[in-house]
C-alpha cells in the first residue's frame, strides 16, 4: 500500500511539474514567461524560445503588464443572482396564469407583444412562484371548437351602465353609413310593429339589424357568417356586443310565421312608399317567378326549371314584381307550387290593391307566368296587361303566310339593341276559353328564327310603347341577377319556406337601402349595390366609444370626397338602440 501511494504522489508530482514547465493557457503562458524574466532573471531571447514567442512580441507582453493593460488575474465576475427574465415579463406571465392560459397560450400572447422567450422558461417561473401544471380541460373549458377555433362570446345587448370605452378594429366600416338610411326608412318601427319574435338576450331589433347587416355585406351565404361573429366593431351597428351565430340566425327565421312576414313586407313598402314616393311610380310593373336550388337529399321540394343551372332542380319557387322604371322590388313570395303558379297574379294584384288601394299599373310577364283563363279574368278586373302568346307551328305558319303589305314597318328606340327596325302586325283576337278579346302584335324581322306574338288588353297604348315595354322586361331578370351574385339569393340557408322568405325579405330590403343610398352619391345614381359596395362600403375602420358618444373612423379612399357630399354623413346622428348615443363618421390621414 505504501508503496503504491510513493509512485502515484511520484506520478503527480510529474504531472504537476509538466503543467507548469509547459502551460497551455495563454494567460498562463504570459504569467510564466514574465516570471521566468523578473525572478529568474532569464534572458529574452532563452524566454522567447522556451514559451514558444517572438522577442518582439514578449517586449509588448512587458510593455502592456508595466502600463497596466494587461491584467494577468484578472477578477472573473459571478453569474446573476436571478433570472435574466425581467420582473415585469414575470409578472405578465403570473397574471396569464392567473386567466388559466397553458404554458404554450401564455407563451404565444407573450409573443405577439414582442416578448421572446422559451415556453421552458415560462414553465421554470411559474413552478417558482408556485403554480402547478394545469389539469387536462374539455374544448368548452379551453373556449375552441374541435377545429380548434376560438368559441365567440354569448350575443347579448350592450350594457351601457358598465361598458368601459374601447377602440377595435372593424373590417367593414362603411356598413355604418347605413344607419341614418334605417333611422328615416322606419324599417325598425315596422319591424316592431309586427311583434316579431324575441329571445332572452336578443330582441327584434337586434335580430332585425344583424340579419340586415350579413345583407348589406353581401356575404356568400348565412352559414359563412361566422367570419364576422367575432368582430365587436359590427356588433356596434346592431346594439349587441358581436354578431349572432348563424345557427341563432336560422332558428330565428324559423319563428317567423308566414302572415308576420307578408305583414312585415306590406308595412315595409308602404312606408318606403310614402316616404320615397319616385321609387314607387312607374307605371308598368315587371312579374317573374324565380327557382331557388336546393340541393338536400331529403328536400321535399318539387322539381323545377332553374335557369341558372339548365335543369331541372329541387328549388324553392318565388316570385318577384319589380318596378320597371326604378328597379325597386315591390313584393316577393316563395312558398308556391307549381299548381299554384298560375294563380300567384291573382294574389299580387289583391296584394296591391290592398296596400295602394287600386291598381292603374301595366303588369308585365311572360308567357309561361299565368293561363288564358286567368288573362280573361283579370281583364275583367280592369287589369292592363302586356304578355307573350305561346307559340306552336300552325300559328307561326299562319303568321309566315300573311302578305308582305299587311306588315307594318316600326323603328325601336332602345339603346344598345341590336335590331332597332322590324315589322309588326296587329289584329284583333279571342284566346281560347276567354270571353274578352285582346291586341295581338305579331313582330318579325327583329333578330328571331321566328315571330313574336305580344298580346294586351290595353286598347289606347301604342304599339310601338308595348314593344318598348316588353322590350324592358329584362330589367327584371337583371335584377334578378343582382340578387344572386351580390346578395347570394341561389344559396338557400334552409329547406323551409319561411325561412327563405325570411331571407328573401331582408335580401330586398338591403337592396331598396343601397338604392336609397346611390341616390345621394353624385354621378353614381344608376350603380347596382356590387359597385357600391366595393366603391363606398367595403373600407376597414376602427370604432371608438370614449363613454359618452361612438367614433367611427376610416382612412381617406379614392371616393372620400363623393361621400363628404353625402349631407347625412357630414352630422353626427343619434342612435336608439346605443342609448341614444352619437355616432359621428371621422375621416383621418
Amino acid at each position: 500500500m505504501n508503496a503504491s501511494r510513493q509512485t502515484d504522489t511520484l506520478k503527480c508530482d510529474s504531472d504537476l511539474a509538466v503543467y507548469f514547465t509547459n502551460p497551455q493557457s495563454q494567460r498562463q503562458r504570459q504569467y510564466e514567461t514574465i516570471r521566468a524574466i523578473v525572478l529568474e532573471q532569464e534572458s529574452i531571447k532563452n524566454a522567447a524560445k522556451r514559451f514558444r514567442y517572438e522577442v518582439g512580441a514578449i517586449y509588448s507582453l512587458l510593455r502592456d503588464v508595466k502600463s497596466g493593460k494587461l491584467n494577468l488575474f484578472p477578477v472573473i465576475p459571478k453569474g446573476p443572482l436571478q433570472r435574466r427574465t425581467t420582473e415585469t415579463i414575470q409578472d405578465k406571465i403570473i397574471s396569464y396564469r392567473k386567466q388559466n392560459l397553458s404554458t404554450p397560450d401564455i407563451q404565444a400572447c407573450l409573443s405577439k407583444e414582442g416578448i421572446n422567450i422559451s415556453a421552458r422558461t415560462v414553465e421554470r417561473i411559474l413552478k417558482d412562484c408556485g403554480f402547478g401544471r394545469l389539469k387536462r380541460r374539455t374544448y368548452k373549458e379551453l373556449g375552441k371548437t374541435y377545429k380548434n377555433q376560438i368559441i365567440s362570446q354569448r350575443t347579448e345587448h350592450l350594457d351601457f351602465s358598465k361598458l368601459e370605452p374601447f377602440n377595435v378594429d372593424c373590417p367593414v366600416a362603411g356598413i355604418f353609413f347605413f344607419i341614418p338610411y334605417i333611422l328615416k326608412s322606419g324599417i325598425l318601427e315596422i319591424v316592431k310593429k309586427c311583434n316579431l319574435p324575441e329571445s332572452s338576450d336578443i330582441d327584434a331589433r337586434g335580430a332585425s339589424l344583424a340579419m340586415l347587416l350579413f345583407k348589406l355585406v353581401g356575404d356568400e351565404r348565412l352559414s359563412h357568417i361566422g367570419a364576422y361573429d367575432q368582430e365587436p366593431g359590427l356588433g356596434v351597428f346592431a346594439g349587441l356586443n358581436v354578431l349572432p351565430k348563424a345557427t341563432y340566425m336560422s332558428t330565428y327565421s324559423c319563428r317567423c310565421s308566414e302572415e308576420q312576414l307578408m305583414q312585415l313586407q306590406k308595412e315595409a313598402t308602404c312606408s318606403f312608399k310614402k316616404k320615397y314616393p319616385h321609387f314607387y311610380n312607374g307605371k308598368f310593373i315587371n312579374l317573374d317567378f324565380h327557382s331557388i336550388p336546393h340541393y338536400g337529399i331529403e328536400s321535399e321540394m318539387q322539381k323545377l326549371w332553374c335557369g341558372a343551372k339548365h335543369q331541372n332542380l329541387k328549388s324553392a319557387n318565388t316570385v318577384f314584381a319589380q318596378d320597371s322604371e326604378n328597379n325597386t322590388i315591390l313584393y316577393t313570395r316563395a312558398d308556391i307550387l307549381r299548381s299554384e303558379e298560375a294563380g300567384e297574379i291573382k294574389k299580387f294584384i289583391r296584394y296591391w290593391k290592398n296596400l295602394k288601394g287600386s291598381m292603374d299599373e301595366t303588369l308585365v310577364f311572360d308567357c309561361k307566368f299565368t293561363k288564358y283563363t286567368i288573362l280573361d279574368e283579370i281583364a275583367d278586373d280592369h287589369i292592363k296587361f302586356i304578355t307573350l302568346r305561346k307559340r306552336y307551328a300552325s300559328l307561326v305558319e299562319e303568321a309566315l303566310n300573311l302578305p308582305k303589305k299587311a306588315w307594318k314597318k316600326i323603328y325601336l328606340p332602345i339603346p344598345k339593341r341590336k335590331y332597332k327596325h322590324a315589322s309588326v302586325y296587329e289584329q284583333e283576337i279571342k284566346l281560347d276559353g276567354c270571353n274578352n278579346t285582346f291586341r295581338q302584335i305579331i313582330v318579325k324581322d327583329h333578330g328571331r328564327s321566328t315571330p313574336t306574338f305580344v298580346i294586351t288588353n290595353d286598347k289606347k297604348i301604342s304599339t310601338k310603347k308595348i314593344l318598348e315595354v316588353y322590350a324592358k322586361r329584362w330589367h327584371v331578370e337583371n335584377k334578378l341577377s343582382e340578387l344572386i351574385s351580390f346578395f347570394n339569393l341561389n344559396a338557400l340557408s334552409s329547406p323551409l319556406m319561411i325561412r327563405i322568405h325570411f331571407d328573401i325579405f331582408w335580401t330586398t330590403v338591403a337592396d331598396t337601402l343601397y338604392h336609397i343610398f346611390a341616390q345621394d352619391l353624385r354621378r353614381f345614381e344608376s350603380h347596382l349595390a356590387p359597385s357600391i359596395f366595393r366603391k363606398f362600403i367595403n373600407m376597414p375602420g376602427r370604432v371608438v366609444y370614449d363613454g359618452e358618444k361612438f367614433l367611427i373612423k376610416i382612412r381617406k379612399r379614392a371616393h372620400t370626397p363623393i361621400l363628404k357630399e353625402v349631407e347625412i354623413l357630414t352630422k353626427s346622428f343619434h342612435v336608439p338602440w346605443l342609448a341614444n348615443k352619437s355616432v359621428e363618421i371621422v375621416w383621418t390621414a
